[in-house]
């Protein structure tokens, strides 16, 4: 009986995150609006009624998008929001390798849509991402100030700092590809080193 259930939970989540998958890949290629949840089904080679079975609106299933992306984000940098021993420069490195690490093993449509699909969000799902971003935001910018505490770093304004670092992050899905000749590994030194030159104390 329990194994039963077990199956059948396994197979609901396979073909939630089919359709979470399809539904960022068609909403970036068409646009969220031009999307239909017939659309969707179609692509998933299911029944529109099967979609909805899992969610109860189109917009539901981009928040699903978006907040999957973002929670797992949070999650990639959340070692640090605490760390007073690693050094800021480490921490800052573990943060930018982290989460360059995950996004360039996602679907470029899906990442692209859930940094551009906010203004498509109910104002109680758009307040919640947002919640998840200011999350992920004050990790940085702990990370940053224990470095300007520290005399690592010069900075003349936190937020902008962090702005600037995620838009490297999140920008670079755009043109790396895993088949280059760099690695994920390497662009992500390399990533870290730009960023260290600008922000490093010369003290």
């Amino acid at each position: 009986m329990m194994r039963a259930r077990q199956r059948r939970e396994l197979q609901s989540s396979i073909r939630k995150t089919r359709v979470l998958d399809k539904a960022g890949t068609l909403f970036w290629q068409k646009g969220y609006h031009s999307t239909s949840m017939r659309d969707i089904a179609e692509a998933c080679n299911f029944q529109p009624a099967n979609i909805y079975h899992y969610f109860e609106s189109k917009e539901d299933i981009l928040y699903d998008v978006i907040k999957d992306i973002t929670e797992q984000t949070v999650s990639s940098i959340q070692h640090l929001e605490d760390d007073e021993v690693t050094s800021p420069e480490e921490q800052l490195r573990s943060l930018i390798k982290s989460h360059f690490g995950l996004i360039v093993k996602m679907k470029r449509s899906s990442v692209l849509i859930s940094d551009t699909g906010l203004k498509d969000l109910s104002p109680k799902h758009r307040k919640e991402i947002i919640g998840l971003r200011d999350k992920y935001d004050g990790i940085m910018r702990r990370v940053i100030r224990r470095g300007v505490e520290r005399g690592n770093f010069v900075v003349k304004d936190e937020k902008v700092v962090c702005f600037f670092i995620s838009s490297v992050i999140m920008r670079s899905n755009i043109w790396f590809s895993p088949n280059g000749r760099l690695s994920g590994d390497e662009v992500g030194d390399m990533m870290f080193d730009f960023v260290l030159r600008g922000i490093k104390s010369g003290g």
